[in-house]
């Protein structure tokens, strides 16, 4: 459950809400954070987790490359996981309140 509480805390602090949940101390739904926007974006969070046939390939790959080859790899691997959140982004309405 901490977890939820640091993960709530470091949206709070990039989406500008300082309130903690109480609508009396001004942390209510309005400039806090939707729960329903929690869960969507905590599911994209665990998409990043998942792996799949490329990233895979990749990290076979890893051991046999040299140092700095590998960072490039690294790089590679994240913006194969990015592409794959891009969709989840777009239709789940979370960057439409960042606009």
């Amino acid at each position: 459950m901490a977890e939820l509480d640091d993960i709530s805390g470091i949206l709070n602090a990039l989406l500008g809400s300082s309130g903690n949940g109480d609508p009396e101390d001004g942390g209510g739904t309005e400039g806090g954070i939707d729960p329903e926007v929690l869960l969507k974006i905590l599911d994209i969070v665990s998409k990043l987790e998942e792996s799949d046939k490329y990233t895979d390939l990749l990290k076979a790959l890893r051991p046999l490359l040299r140092e700095e080859n590998r960072r490039k790899l690294d790089r590679a691997a994240m913006i194969l996981k990015l592409m794959n959140i891009l969709p989840l982004l777009g239709g789940s309405g979370i960057m439409d309140g960042l606009s």
